[in-house]
């Protein structure tokens, strides 16, 4: 055992220099000391090794494909208002979309603009042009990158109505895709784990902005009333069960839960639907053992599986290589393909990490739900 724990450091410190190194050659900021808590709405989650932030759509590329080529496993965070990561230490690299802003530009109805962009900023820049549809997606948190992700929507708008061509990263650059070839769910798309989303092209109609403006007062005040705000939340945290003639939160809210509690996570007073989290202890297994607690009373008092809408990310080990993998690589250019060693599935995500709904397996627990190597997730 003990063996085992001096090969594990010696694979970190090795997989750190590359790291740093990757990070200096291409001019990314580097930093290390994070954590979920600092980066995530719920203000809950553990230690991340390492966070680099690109500051272009091309550095963007760049880095995750010097990544993929050390078989470093990586995971795109947006503002991280759709994800609950857990409270053990993360071993790869978060890869943070924040500084992906850039500007949005506007070509009569068609829309440019980069994955790190606020969606809501953007509801609010599209008005003022005079442009519709997205308008009922004002209220929601998070980037462009990860509504995109898990084709956010709301009050009868879907991003991925209006989506024209979608920017991903390629083999280290910038490359457009049709939205067309995009299959758009609900809360779910076709983009694959592994997969950066850099930004978009979207083609909205011309309306008058008296009007686009009373529909998104009218949506704003709907949530308003209905929602909480102010709170520690990563929004509606399960899917509404297709078919089911009752929402989620009311389902919860029939069965009494509101204001439930356990530790320092409780189902919301206002919505039966948002898990919010209160004081400097709060942890993630809180959230996560209420929600299993609700996804259970709903399995036996309703015979509905309730599917998780927040993104669960779960600190693996086995993103740690094995020293004889790591002595191996004299060089990134002979790193295999992260592609070739993967294996498992992932989370992107609203912040950016991948819907819950976007993974086969099971969302019985955040190991079900996500690995690294995926975009994540505003949520």
């Amino acid at each position: 055992m003990a063996t085992e724990g001096v090969d594990k450091s010696l694979n970190l410190e090795k997989r750190d220099a590359l790291i740093e190194s990757i990070a200096k050659r291409l001019g990314v900021s580097a930093e290390r000391g994070k954590r979920f808590a600092e980066l995530t709405s719920l203000r809950v989650g553990g230690a991340i090794d390492w966070v680099i932030q690109p500051h272009t759509e091309e550095q963007a590329a760049a880095v995750i494909y010097e990544l993929d080529k050390a078989d470093i496993a990586w995971r795109a965070l947006g503002s991280g208002s759709n994800v609950l990561a857990d409270d053990e230490e993360h071993h790869y690299v978060v890869l943070s979309t924040q500084d992906l802003k850039g500007t949005v530009s506007f070509e009569g109805a068609l829309v440019n603009v980069s994955a790190g962009y606020s969606l809501p900023r953007l509801c609010i820049d599209v008005w003022r042009e005079g442009l519709s549809g997205i308008e009922g997606l004002g209220g929601i948190p998070g980037t462009v990158g990860g509504a995109l992700w898990m084709n956010a929507g709301a009050y009868e708008h879907e991003i991925g109505t209006v989506t024209e061509t979608v920017r991903v990263a390629r083999e280290g650059r910038v490359v457009n895709i049709p939205g067309s070839s995009v299959k758009w769910d609900y809360r779910h798309t076709s983009f694959r784990d592994g997969e950066l989303l850099l930004g978009a092209r979207l083609r909205l109609k011309p309306d008058d902005p008296v009007k686009i403006k009373e529909r998104m007062d009218e949506a704003k005040a709907r949530r308003m009333a209905t929602q909480p705000h102010g709170s520690r939340s990563a929004g509606c945290f399960f899917k509404n069960p297709p078919g089911s003639k009752l929402g989620t939160g009311k389902m919860i809210d029939n069965m009494g839960m509101k204001g439930t509690r356990r530790g320092g996570a409780l189902v919301s007073p206002i919505h039966a639907n948002f898990i919010v989290t209160e004081g400097e202890n709060a942890r993630a297994e809180d959230a996560l053992r209420l929600a299993e607690e609700i996804r259970e009373r709903v399995r036996n008092e309703h015979g509905i599986e309730l599917e998780y809408e927040v993104e669960l990310w779960r600190a693996d080990s086995r993103v740690v290589k094995s020293s004889e993998s790591l002595e191996s690589e004299e060089s990134l250019e002979s790193s295999e393909s992260v592609e070739s060693s993967r294996g498992f599935e992932e989370l992107g995500g609203l912040g950016e990490a991948r819907n819950s709904q976007d993974s086969p397996n099971s969302p019985n627990s955040l190991n079900s739900q996500n690995s690294p190597n995926s975009l994540k997730g505003e949520k």
